[in-house]
């Protein structure tokens, strides 16, 4: 099955240079990390670079199981993850999972549907949002309209009632009352190695309780609760730090090359920075440069969720001016 899924992508793959010049093709495992072993991938990405024919950067996800798409959009960087106007995501048995919109600088606007496997709709959330004189969104908190159950009871309407919201990291439960969360919530998270029950009133999370695989327990707030990796003495220590101890490569200097290297690491649970990957590079040896000096960098505070520390990935961009 899967030498025949291969036969049949690799078709597809050729097909698509009808209409794009340059297509990036990427293979994902299930939890969505890059891989080059297709006995480890779940799908493929394939990212159609604009020629003088088309206009947009085109993404589109296939699943390797049976070649049936998973994802289409309109994208701003090659990567793929950054959308504009309408994207599709689709389940593995071909019906429908969600329907967005995004703003040119891809934030979610208007209203969203998000559907059940069996094709029955799950949830729809309205995006408000206004554009001011220089073309810049403004986007407010969302409000939910709608949540049914997959036999189609709806469970909300208008903002009031009890909805669920889940994906492949986390799910959560509880009740609304005028589009804001209420009272008590409960859910589990990095593959339900952790439960949590959370209060809320009128939206504002007043407290809640982490508990792990043994049965400890993480009190938290909306203070304590979630926060970002941080560097010791901040973002203009970091910068510092790199400017400081980034060795130009002779070559480069040579070259006269300038431009921005990307770094892509892991800061851990413990705020070890680890796993680093080139994501951009400039060539003569800047980005291998760029990794170097990376790896020098101090151990971070790392990153919470509902209270626990948690492996988050950070892109490092380097910027280089050989005139210096």
């Amino acid at each position: 099955m899967r030498k025949i899924a291969l036969i049949s992508l690799l078709y597809l793959i050729t097909c698509t240079f009808s209409y794009a010049q340059v297509n990036i093709q990427t293979l994902y495992t299930k939890n969505n990390e890059v891989t080059k072993d297709l006995d480890k991938a779940y799908y493929v990405r394939l990212v159609s670079i604009p020629d003088q024919n088309t206009k947009d950067t085109l993404v589109e996800e296939f699943y390797l199981s049976n070649n049936a798409l998973k994802l289409q959009g309109k994208v701003t960087n090659i990567s793929g993850t950054k959308f504009k106007a309408k994207k599709y995501e689709m389940f593995e048995n071909g019906n429908l999972k969600s329907e967005q919109m995004y703003s040119n600088s891809s934030e979610q606007i208007d209203t969203a549907f998000y559907y059940h496997q069996n094709g029955k709709i799950k949830s729809i959330l309205y995006y408000p949002f206004a554009i001011d004189k220089k073309g810049k969104y403004k986007i407010e908190e969302p409000l939910y309209l709608v949540y049914a159950d997959s036999i189609g009871k709806i469970l909300l309407k208008d903002g009031n009632g009890f909805a669920v919201s889940d994906n492949s990291y986390s799910y959560e439960e509880g009740n609304y009352v005028n589009h804001k969360k209420q009272g008590d919530w409960k859910g589990h998270f990095n593959g339900k190695r952790y439960t949590f029950t959370e209060t809320f009133i009128e939206g504002k999370l007043i407290s809640g309780i982490t508990t792990d695989s043994i049965g400890n327990k993480t009190p938290y707030d909306s203070i304590t609760g979630w926060k970002e990796p941080t560097y010791p003495g901040g973002i203009r220590a970091l910068m510092s730090f790199i400017g400081q101890n980034y060795n130009y490569p002779t070559q480069a200097l040579r070259a006269g090359v300038h431009g921005v290297v990307e770094i892509e690491f892991v800061i851990d649970k413990s705020g070890e920075p680890r796993d680093f990957k080139l994501k951009r590079d400039i060539g003569y040896g800047a980005g291998e440069a760029g990794i170097r000096v990376a790896k020098k960098m101090k151990k971070w505070e790392p990153g919470r969720q509902r209270g626990i520390p948690v492996n988050v990935k950070y892109l490092l961009p380097i910027r280089l001016n050989s005139a210096r």
